[in-house]
């Protein structure tokens, strides 16, 4: 079996833009009731998923180590904290017009590249579809690309690494 070529970071961060844009969509026809649904991540709804992914947009370097800080620097506390400001802040309607005109935006945590935000959103996606009973329309070769990407041991612990989550690969 032939291995694809790897796309090249820009190539990468159009994937992000579309995906982007079409979870952005997809939030825009769901109900209150949808948005209000238990995600597949234990702390979040559907509508705090949308927060988190747009967290980084709003983002300043001491609010983040603030809430490191103030969750005894427990990262998946200190997002849960974040995107439930964000939450608060902005309405559904506003937090989907963030992700839609953050399409583009390149942030990455330091020393990452596209990587990052393309599993992010790509898995944030269906911790939203799934509860939801929703189909995946994200590409086969997008997915693919994100289990590559992250499926690897060294570059998983090199991440995490990055992010300040040590050297485990486990989540």
């Amino acid at each position: 079996m032939t291995k694809t070529r790897t796309p090249d970071q820009d190539e990468l961060w159009a994937l992000v833009a579309a995906e982007r844009r079409r979870l952005a969509d997809e939030l825009e026809a769901l109900t209150e009731a949808q948005l209000a649904t238990r995600s597949q991540c234990d702390a979040w709804t559907v509508r705090d998923v949308a927060a988190h992914l747009v967290t980084p947009f709003r983002m300043t370097t001491p609010r983040f180590v603030f809430a490191l800080i103030k969750n005894r620097t427990n990262f998946d506390r200190a997002m849960i904290d974040l995107a439930a400001g964000t939450a608060a802040r902005y309405n559904t309607e506003e937090l989907i017009e963030l992700l839609r005109t953050n399409a583009e935006n390149r942030w990455a945590p330091p020393g990452a590249g596209a990587e990052i935000p393309l599993a992010e959103i790509v898995v944030h996606g269906q911790d939203i579809r799934n509860p939801l009973g929703r189909a995946n329309p994200v590409p086969k070769r997008t997915v693919e690309l994100v289990v590559e990407l992250t499926a690897d041991p060294d570059r998983a612990a090199d991440y995490h690494r990055r992010i300040g989550l040590g050297v485990s690969a486990a989540g």
